[in-house]
């Protein structure tokens, strides 16, 4: 039987950045389910809720690999989904903060997330984040991974690790996801 993942994109399409490359990856021992979600570039947290709810079938031992935006979607679909036991999650220039520098996604990050509380859902989760993220600040990231008690990888360089900094291929999130899943 073929294990599948969820990819959770941000502010972009599931066709953009490392996307496609990590699909490709993780065949043929996983199949990595790239999320449709409407109006990327205007998102709302409701039209977000409802097609991760259309897409992904709450399950024991679920992977969600999310990027950027994705991440609070993702963990707000756990927060959702107390039932399900043994979650893996690899966050990738996660926040669950309002952005200083992108007031328009404040309504979409509206209402507070207890990370703590999803502690007990998890086996493995990883933060990976750059100290030059010009998107997400990276401590908003350390703050995330400390609250979930996630492993956080903290890189130099990466920016928001989109196609524009160099990310049309992403092995570290390769190795995170083989490893959560492991």
């Amino acid at each position: 039987m073929m294990t599948t993942a969820y990819l959770i994109h941000g502010t972009s399409t599931r066709d953009d950045d490392w996307f496609p490359w990590l699909e490709e990856a993780l065949a043929p021992a996983v199949k990595l389910e790239r999320l449709w979600l409407p109006d990327p570039f205007a998102p709302t947290q409701a039209a977000w809720d409802s097609a991760l709810e259309d897409q992904i079938k709450p399950a024991d031992g679920l992977t969600l690999v999310a990027h950027s935006l994705g991440c609070v979607t993702a963990l707000r679909y756990l927060a959702r989904h107390p039932e399900i036991k043994g979650a893996n999650l690899v966050l990738v220039g996660a926040f669950v903060d309002p952005l200083p520098t992108y007031p328009s996604l404040d309504a979409y990050m509206a209402g507070k997330l207890d990370l703590k509380a999803l502690q007990p859902q998890l086996h493995r989760a990883t933060v990976i984040v750059a100290k030059d993220d010009y998107v997400a600040p990276y401590q908003l990231g350390v703050a995330v991974a400390k609250g979930l008690g996630a492993k956080l990888i903290v890189q130099d360089r990466g920016g928001h690790f989109l196609t524009s900094d160099g990310y049309e291929q992403f092995p570290l999130v390769l190795k995170e996801v083989g490893r959560v899943m492991g």
